[in-house]
C-alpha cells in the first residue's frame, strides 16, 4: 500500500474491557483542521511540556488556564462546521481536575512533569468517569479506570478528552498534522493494527510502542514521550541526555527502502546524522514477517543496540512484540517522514537515548503552517 493511501485509509479499531452499556452514544464534536485561536497564550500551547511547567512553577500559568485554552481551541475548531471526521469528546470534568492540580501546586505538592498537563486518550481506553469508551463502535461506560488511566491520574495529568486518534492520520496529512499540533500537547494511543507509531509518523510526531503494553505515548518530542511512558509504565529509568553514540551498532533494514525516492533520501540523511553521532550502521538482512523472536535473536547475535528503518505500515507487523519508537526525520512530498528505532524487549531506555540523540542532532520537528482562511475564521 502506498504511503499516501495508508494515510487516507487509517487503521482498525481496538477493544477495552470492564464496561457497561450506556443507553445512548455521546455525540462527539468533529474537527476539520487545527489552528491557534487568537489568544496571547496560543504560542504556549505548542511550546511543549517543559515551558508550560516552568511557567506554572513561576506562578505565571495555572493548569486551569492552560486547560481552558486547549478547550477553547478545540471548541473553536468544532464550530467551523465540518462534519466529516470524528474529533475529540471533551471530558466534562477537565477543568475541575485542573483546579485540583493547581490547589496541590499551591501546597507545594507537584507529582511530576505531567502535573497539570492536559492529555488526550484514544477512545477505546476505559475511564471511570462521565466519558464513554468505544468498543467496536459502541459507546459504553467503564466500571473502572484502565491501568494506564489510573497511573496518569496519579501522575497529575489532566485527561482533557478522548479521540479516535487513528482518524487524525486518516484525513489528509496537513489536517492531521495540524490537529495533533494544536489540540493537545500529549496523547495516548492503542496499538491495534498500527495505531500508534504509524499515524504519529504521518503527523510528524514522536510515538512509542512499548514492550508488553497495548498503549503508548504520542508527543511532540522524545523527552515528553519519555515522561508519558514513565507515567503509564511505572518505569523511572529514562534519563535523557543529548550525546554522541560511540560504539553504538544499529542495523539498517534496507529491505523497507525502495518504495519512495523522497523517503529513501530522508532515510539516507538520517543515516548520515547517526554516523556523525558515532553510530556504526551495518545492513540488516531482510526480516521475516511477524517474527520478533528472529529479530531479537539477530540483535543479540550481532551485538546491535537497535534496528533502524523508515516508519511504515509494515514495521508493526514485522516486529509485533518489540519496542518501537518513531522520530520525525523530514518530509517526502509534503508528508512527514518518521525514522523507526526497534530494540529488544524491555529495551526502551536504550531506544529513547538513541532517539533523543538523533532528535537533538537534527531537530526535524516543525509546527505546521496553517491555511490563512482557517486562521481568519477563528479570530
Amino acid at each position: 500500500m502506498q504511503r499516501s493511501q495508508f494515510v487516507r485509509n487509517g487503521t482498525a479499531r481496538g477493544i477495552t474491557p470492564a464496561l457497561s452499556a450506556s443507553p445512548t452514544r455521546t455525540s462527539r464534536p468533529v474537527l476539520a483542521r487545527a489552528t491557534a485561536p487568537a489568544s496571547p497564550m496560543a504560542h504556549l500551547l505548542d511550546a511543549g511540556v517543559l515551558p508550560q511547567q516552568q511557567m506554572m512553577q513561576a506562578g505565571k500559568l495555572s493548569s486551569h488556564a492552560l486547560t481552558s485554552q486547549y478547550l477553547a481551541r478545540i471548541r473553536s475548531l468544532c464550530s467551523l462546521g465540518a462534519r466529516q471526521y470524528p474529533g475529540i469528546a471533551i471530558n466534562p470534568d477537565a477543568l475541575k481536575i485542573a483546579l485540583e492540580m493547581d490547589r496541590e501546586r499551591s501546597l507545594h505538592k507537584v507529582r511530576g512533569p505531567l502535573h497539570g498537563i492536559p492529555v488526550v486518550l484514544r477512545d477505546d481506553i476505559a475511564t471511570a468517569d462521565r466519558m464513554t469508551t468505544d468498543v467496536q463502535g459502541t459507546a459504553l461506560y467503564a466500571s473502572c479506570d484502565a491501568f494506564i488511566v489510573a497511573r496518569l491520574r496519579a501522575a497529575g495529568a489532566v485527561i482533557i478528552g478522548k479521540s479516535n486518534l487513528r482518524q487524525w492520520a486518516a484525513v489528509s496529512v496537513p489536517q492531521a498534522t495540524a490537529s495533533w499540533a494544536g489540540l493537545t500537547i500529549l496523547a495516548v494511543g492503542s496499538e491495534t493494527e498500527d495505531s500508534i507509531v504509524v499515524p504519529a509518523s504521518a503527523c510528524g510526531l514522536v510515538a512509542i510502542k512499548p514492550t508488553g503494553l497495548a498503549n503508548g505515548p504520542v508527543a511532540s518530542s522524545v523527552r515528553e514521550a519519555a515522561w508519558l511512558l514513565e507515567a503509564i509504565s511505572g518505569e523511572t529509568s529514562f534519563c535523557l541526555q543529548a550525546a554522541a553514540l560511540p560504539s553504538c551498532r544499529i542495523g539498517v533494514v534496507r529491505s523497507l527502502l525502495g518504495r519512495c525516492a523522497e523517503t529513501d533520501a530522508a532515510m539516507e540523511h538520517a543515516l548520515l546524522a547517526l554516523r556523525a553521532l558515532g553510530a556504526e550502521l551495518p545492513d540488516s538482512p531482510p526480516l521475516p514477517a511477524a517474527s520478533d523472536g528472529a529479530a531479537e535473536q539477530l540483535l543479540q547475535s550481532q551485538g546491535w543496540a537497535a534496528l533502524v528503518a523508515p516508519t511504515c505500515e509494515d514495521m508493526p507487523r514485522l516486529l509485533p512484540g518489540l519496542p518501537h519508537i518513531t522520530v520525525p526525520a523530514g518530509a517526502a512530498g509534503g508528508v512527514p517522514v518518521g525514522l523507526s528505532f526497534i530494540g529488544p524487549r524491555h529495551g526502551e531506555a536504550r531506544l529513547l537515548a538513541i532517539a533523543y540523540a538523533y532528535e537533538q542532532a537534527t531537530m526535524h520537528r516543525r509546527t505546521p503552517s496553517l491555511p490563512s482562511s482557517i486562521t481568519v475564521a477563528l479570530r
